[in-house]
């Protein structure tokens, strides 16, 4: 495994070693496999299945970036960037956008438009196809909080939530048991840390969880700054 990735990493890249997006033939391979990638399971987590909002859209962007290596390193045949961190920086919206984009050709959620005060235009995705995203809760709830052994992609996807501060949109009832938060997330930080048996999964996740928690914290840290300079 370790081999493939890195002789994938010396493969020539087009974009300065920065990386480029996933190719479509491996995202329609991959979803054709597993029903929808890890970055459409992210994002049918965060929008509410009633108003079609984005809940916590900022660290659900960085997590869908990062979802977008780790289904190159599962799929084992994939070039890797040398840069993780600008290389999520740089794709991340774009790989929203994919997302966004599958999930509807899926017809998993709607696309409505509203109109506010006559001038300004929203644009919400509410549930049109709850079957997939109770599916993804089911295995999550059978993983985490019933002490099943998760596969790759099921250890992936709770990686990428525990890094990124997103259990809630897995577990919301928890958020109100103080209890029940805890235990959830020392079963979510065991498998993001001690799944990954192979060197090179276990490496790529680190690096995504690290990379995503450094730009959100640049991020924020930016955002406070021209909010007080305003």
């Amino acid at each position: 495994m370790w081999g493939i990735l890195e002789a994938g990493r010396r493969r020539p890249q087009p974009d300065s070693g920065t990386g480029t997006p996933l190719p479509p033939a491996r995202v329609l391979l991959i979803m054709t496999m597993t029903g929808t990638t890890l970055g459409e399971q992210l994002l049918l987590l965060s929008l509410d299945d009633t108003t079609g909002q984005s809940r916590l859209p900022l660290q659900t962007s960085f997590a869908i970036g990062a979802a977008a290596l780790l289904e190159r390193a599962l799929a084992e045949d994939t070039a890797l960037p040398d840069d993780a961190g600008q290389w999520i920086h740089r794709h991340r919206t774009e790989e929203y956008e994919t997302a966004l984009q599958g999930l509807l050709a899926k017809g998993l959620i709607r696309k409505e438009e509203h109109r506010v005060l006559l001038f300004f235009r929203t644009t919400r995705y509410p549930e049109a196809d709850g079957t997939e995203e109770s599916s993804v809760r089911s295995r999550l709830t059978d993983v985490v909080l019933n002490g099943a052994t998760p596969d790759h992609r099921t250890a992936a996807l709770i990686t990428l939530l525990h890094h990124n501060g997103l259990q809630s949109l897995a577990f919301p009832d928890a958020e109100s048991d103080k209890t029940a938060r805890r235990t959830t997330d020392q079963r979510m930080q065991e498998i993001a840390e001690h799944h990954w048996a192979d060197p090179a999964l276990r490496s790529m996740s680190e690096t995504a969880a690290a990379t995503v928690a450094a730009l959100m914290a640049a991020t924020v840290a930016a955002t406070v700054v021209v909010t007080a300079i305003t």
